[in-house]
């Protein structure tokens, strides 16, 4: 699910993770999140 709001130059997405324990679901998400948390203003 995703919604595109054009005004602001925002996207905001839903990601859901499902998988065996230690697959490495909470490892991508914080990569994720350090790759992407400190530029919100980057365009």
């Amino acid at each position: 699910m995703s919604f595109i709001n054009n005004n602001d130059k925002e996207i905001h997405i839903k990601i859901v993770y499902y998988g065996p324990s230690l697959g490495g679901k909470t490892t991508n998400l914080q990569w994720v999140f350090s790759h992407t948390a400190e530029d919100k203003n980057r365009i």
